[in-house]
């Protein structure tokens, strides 16, 4: 399990236009929207780091959008498979399209 706190940040004007977008994405879940900056904070859930990346790049691609910035990312390994690996962090990187 990944789960992603991502910070988007869209043209102010297409805000709600791209949140509505990024709801509709596989594993999204928008929680906050500012419209007046173009922010919106979204959480992602992934079965596998590359799909989590797929994810973001998926995100990138929506009209409007100006940046996707992990902003803190969790994994956890699957109990049932016998470990216990538990990790967090937190990224600031940014990629603007």
């Amino acid at each position: 399990m990944n789960l992603s706190g991502i910070l988007v940040v869209a043209v102010p004007e297409r805000c709600d236009e791209v949140a509505e977008a990024l709801a509709a994405l596989p594993g999204v879940e928008v929680h906050q929207k500012d419209p007046a900056n173009g922010k919106i904070i979204v959480v992602q859930e992934a079965s596998t780091i590359a799909n989590e990346a797929d994810g973001a790049r998926e995100m990138q691609k929506l009209p409007g959008v100006i940046s996707v910035n992990m902003v803190y990312h969790y994994f956890a390994e699957d109990p049932t498979l016998g470990t216990s690996a538990v990790s967090a962090s937190t990224v600031s990187a940014s990629t603007s399209h």
